[in-house]
């Protein structure tokens, strides 16, 4: 008979003591031509602007400060505004337009918009009797005559379309045949 051998209980690991960090020789300066950009700092949030609020009284004298000056030269009031008190021109213009309805518009006795005499999509340049894309010698083209044409068109392409599915059957008929 064999005696079995017992197992030792193993002693416990004693931990390694790791190797000195050897001192890492110090870093190169890149040249100027490749080096990064520094990153931007990330400053705190910015809080919505809510713009600023103006009395009457700053208004009012904002406005006659902009009547004068047309007065005077005739035009430019609203940029001499924009520079000397720093409110924005559309502010200024609604306030005008406020103040006196068609004060702001550039041609007094007119209301604003496309000027008189001037179609749609016609550029300012083109005479008057030849509108943008026809061609000189053609003539205008009406509504009616539109409908008309299209009307014809859509015909003859319903029965071109019936013709054409005849056809198709008949096509599927002589095939099976073969």
């Amino acid at each position: 008979m064999s005696k079995k051998p017992t197992a030792k209980p193993k002693p416990a690991a004693k931990p390694k003591p790791k190797p000195a960090a050897k001192p890492k020789p110090a870093a190169k300066p890149k040249p100027a031509a490749k080096r990064k950009p520094a990153a931007k700092r990330k400053s705190a949030p910015k809080r919505k602007s809510t713009g600023k609020r103006y009395s009457k009284t700053e208004r009012n004298k904002i406005i006659s400060h902009v009547k004068d000056v047309n007065g005077t030269r005739g035009r430019g009031g609203v940029a001499s505004a924009v520079r000397k008190f720093g409110v924005s021109a559309l502010t200024i213009n609604k306030w005008l337009q406020a103040a006196e309805p068609g004060a702001v518009s550039k041609r007094p006795g007119r209301p604003p918009g496309r000027p008189a005499g001037r179609r749609p999509g016609r550029p300012p340049g083109r005479p008057p009797g030849r509108p943008a894309g026809r061609p000189a010698g053609r003539p205008k083209s009406d509504t009616a005559n539109t409908l008309k044409r299209l009307a014809d068109l859509d015909g003859q392409i319903t029965k071109n379309e019936t013709e054409l599915i005849s056809l198709r059957k008949e096509f599927k008929r002589l095939k099976e045949l073969l």
